[in-house]
């Protein structure tokens, strides 16, 4: 698979009202970005998303403290240390960012996210953090929008930095969504080791922006899987710039939000999608349809199990036409299944129908399809209108060397 897809980066128009900052404090390494600070000119309207682990860092402790508020200032994210399973200093610590930020913003402390991924278990270098931020905040007044370093300042395994641009025209007006999002290991629904920095210039209320970006969520980072691990960490924001001009713009009917919801759905797809390539030592991206279930729900419940199959995911690696692992999988998922009404088709061949193997199945049709980038999996369960569409990626040796060789 190639992972140094075309970037977009170069082709993402500046929104008025944002200032992006990055620098290397040497959290991850002496040559990389690993500290990123946006800040808003005035408030922007947020919507934030965070990890259903139980063991979740002290960040999101902060942010489950403060995310009714619904406003945000500053957004805070370093990367190449998680501040997870750090006790009470790591919230003190998260705590000191906050309080030192809002001092040189003068601004409220609830108006300030912040976010961090990279190893567990250890204290954030808390000095060397306090000591950069008059640096990093050095041209908080100028519209510096410099979006493939902020990307590039919150990965840690990723093999490249990950955006995603699109332009939507509403009525006679023409706004700016922009996806910035960091992942490739500890991938699995509920979001995983992944953050997800989503900005726009369309007028939105925090509760459209919620209610948005939930649908999103659903059709997009919660439907993706790399190795099944949810990450202590994970979140996905939202923010919508507040100006003069959008001030000024009338509320949107109830068929632009509809549109605009297209088009998000559109970007966090793009978005997420760029995560599974990215995954570690993966090679293919994978895609799983699955129809004819009782609801959605069930269909992807039966998506997610082959989806996060090891079987699975080796015999496609090794372009193995072992289409027994794909029924297994769906076998073992707690949907309701008719072994009798199961079709299967991988690409464009059919394999089951009807439960039972095609007359004319061709394995060599099969393997060939296994051979390109991207594999397709196709379940018909004929239960009934359920649809759910996941993505994942194959699981080679070099998942293991990466995550083995992870902290040396």
């Amino acid at each position: 698979m190639k992972k140094k897809i075309t970037q977009v980066f170069s082709k993402i128009k500046p929104i008025k009202g944002i200032n992006i900052n990055t620098a290397n404090i040497g959290i991850k390494s002496k040559a990389k970005e690993d500290v990123a600070l946006v800040s808003f000119k005035e408030l922007a309207n947020v919507a934030t998303v965070l990890t259903k682990s139980k063991t979740y860092a002290p960040n999101i402790k902060w942010l489950k403290n403060i995310k009714n508020n619904g406003k945000a200032k500053l957004l805070f994210v370093n990367s190449g240390n998680a501040n997870a399973y750090t006790g009470k200093q790591g919230y003190q610590n998260v705590l000191k960012i906050v309080n030192e930020l809002a001092k040189i913003f003068k601004c409220n402390k609830e108006n300030i996210l912040v976010s961090s991924t990279g190893v567990i278990g250890e204290q954030l270098p808390i000095t060397k953090i306090i000591n950069s931020l008059p640096l990093i905040t050095t041209k908080k007044n100028k519209n510096n929008q410099d979006w493939s370093s902020f990307a590039k300042a919150i990965t840690t395994t990723d093999t490249f930095p990950k955006g995603c641009y699109k332009q939507t025209t509403i009525g006679n007006h023409k706004y700016n969504i922009i996806g910035i999002c960091k992942g490739s290991g500890m991938i699995a629904p509920n979001m995983a080791t992944m953050l997800a920095f989503i900005f726009t210039d369309a007028n939105l209320s925090i509760s459209q922006l919620s209610k948005m970006l939930k649908h999103s969520l659903e059709k997009s980072f919660n439907n993706i899987s790399v190795d099944g691990d949810t990450s202590t960490n994970d979140m996905v924001s939202m923010f919508s710039i507040n100006s003069k001009k959008s001030n000024k713009e009338k509320p949107f009917t109830i068929k632009q939000l509809k549109k605009f919801q297209v088009d998000l759905d559109c970007l966090s797809i793009d978005l997420a999608k760029k995560i599974v390539i990215d995954g570690e030592g993966a090679k293919k991206l994978i895609e799983i349809e699955v129809r004819g279930a009782k609801n959605n729900k069930e269909a992807k419940n039966v998506a997610l199990s082959i989806a996060n199959s090891l079987l699975v995911k080796t015999a496609i690696a090794g372009e193995d036409a072992n289409w027994g692992r794909i029924i297994m999988a769906i076998g073992k998922s707690s949907s309701n299944i008719n072994q009798n009404k199961i079709s299967i088709k991988i690409g464009k061949n059919h394999v089951i129908k009807n439960g039972e193997i095609k007359k004319n199945y061709n394995e060599s049709l099969v393997t060939n399809h296994l051979k390109k980038n991207e594999v397709f999996i196709y379940i018909d369960l004929h239960l009934g209108k359920g649809l759910s569409k996941v993505w994942t990626c194959d699981l080679t040796k070099k998942y293991i060397e990466i995550n083995a060789d992870y902290r040396s």
